[in-house]
């Protein structure tokens, strides 16, 4: 399948009614923002074409990139360093964090996903990876966001 193809679908599987424009919202579940008393939320903006997602911090940090396909092959479950030096070749510690230990191996691995790795207008990372209607992300600041559409 093509590149754009296949975004296509993860943007259909993630609840888009024939349009080009997904909105969501990433959760911190683990990390510093997660144990605030009231954690900030960040959304989240996926286009079609071109493939790109925006996110914004709560604090209005804002982030853009393109998103690329990538067909994880291995599962990369030991970053090094905490928080993790980015970009990972995937997050399958993440998709752990998020969805139980051995999701990305049972529900990932050898998928299609999308992935991209935005710098924010603060010098924030995040690199994020969306698999169907759901995915994950991590900043650079030791935080894993669980991603919803």
């Amino acid at each position: 399948m093509h590149a754009k193809q296949v975004f296509a679908l993860l943007m259909l599987c993630a609840g888009m009614m024939s349009g080009c424009v997904a909105s969501g919202r990433l959760y911190p579940v683990q990390g510093p923002l997660a144990a605030l008393t009231a954690p900030p939320v960040m959304t989240a903006r996926l286009t079609q074409s071109p493939s790109a997602i925006s996110l914004v911090l709560a604090n209005g940090e804002r982030f853009s990139g393109p998103i690329k396909v990538v067909n994880p092959a291995s599962a990369n479950l030991n970053p090094a360093g905490s928080p993790p030096v980015l970009p990972q070749p995937n997050l399958a510690f993440a998709w752990g964090t998020v969805y139980g230990q051995g999701f990305f191996v049972a529900k990932v691995l050898g998928q299609q996903l999308g992935q991209g790795v935005l710098t924010g207008s603060q010098g924030t990372v995040v690199q994020v990876e969306i698999a169907v209607a759901r995915g994950v992300a991590v900043d650079n600041k030791g935080n894993i966001y669980k991603i919803v559409f």
